[in-house]
């Protein structure tokens, strides 16, 4: 049975076709909008108690939440893309989880579209503060793993921006107006592959 993602591509399930796309590894796509729609959310409850995409199905094998997903597919299919030795895979690993911890804040995500000024103001001098720290990182190599492009960087860059959003951070951040450089350049080099064209190019 072929490999099977559910979720449109406008949401977290970018993240996991683009690293399906990255991987080269055949699948069927299936664009569940549970907002929109009263039979994908019964879809949806059948393969996630959660209720939210994407899900991946690979034969009997049905996992949901996106990182997981990611690194699942990566140990399952390795590649160029999973890291040969634990050291940098735990970079990996590392860099991942950063993103969800950091980065994907849903606080600071309420607080910087929210009508208090002050949390406003707070949240995105936080978010700017772990930009930096990214930026800082790839000052010193193209990628987050030095010289390669790996699923690391698959993993932080979707958190940052998706295909839909054109490169911008949280779609209105420009890194090089904020004084990332490095950033920047990552992001672009990034958001330019292929992968990313396709994916934009799903439902």
């Amino acid at each position: 049975m072929a490999i099977r993602l559910y979720g449109g591509s406008q949401g977290r399930a970018s993240r996991s076709l683009l690293a399906l796309e990255e991987l080269g590894v055949p699948y069927e796509h299936v664009p569940l909008k549970p907002w929109a729609s009263a039979e994908d959310r019964q879809v949806l409850r059948q393969l996630n108690p959660n209720a939210r995409v994407p899900v991946l199905e690979d034969g009997g094998f049905v996992l949901w939440e996106s990182m997981a997903i990611n690194l699942y597919l990566g140990d399952r299919f390795g590649g160029p893309l999973w890291p040969a030795s634990p050291e940098e895979r735990g970079r990996m690993f590392q860099w991942s989880i950063w993103a969800q911890t950091s980065i994907d804040v849903m606080a600071r995500h309420r607080a910087r579209f929210g009508g208090d000024a002050e949390a406003k103001a707070n949240a995105e001098a936080e978010r700017l503060a772990a930009l930096t720290i990214l930026d800082r990182a790839l000052a010193r190599g193209p990628y987050l793993l030095g010289d390669a492009f790996t699923l690391a960087d698959i993993n932080v860059a979707t958190t940052l921006s998706e295909p839909w959003e054109d490169g911008r951070i949280d779609g209105d951040l420009e890194p090089a107006e904020r004084g990332l450089p490095a950033l920047g350049g990552w992001l672009k080099a990034c958001t330019s592959r292929p992968s990313w064209t396709r994916v934009r190019s799903l439902q």
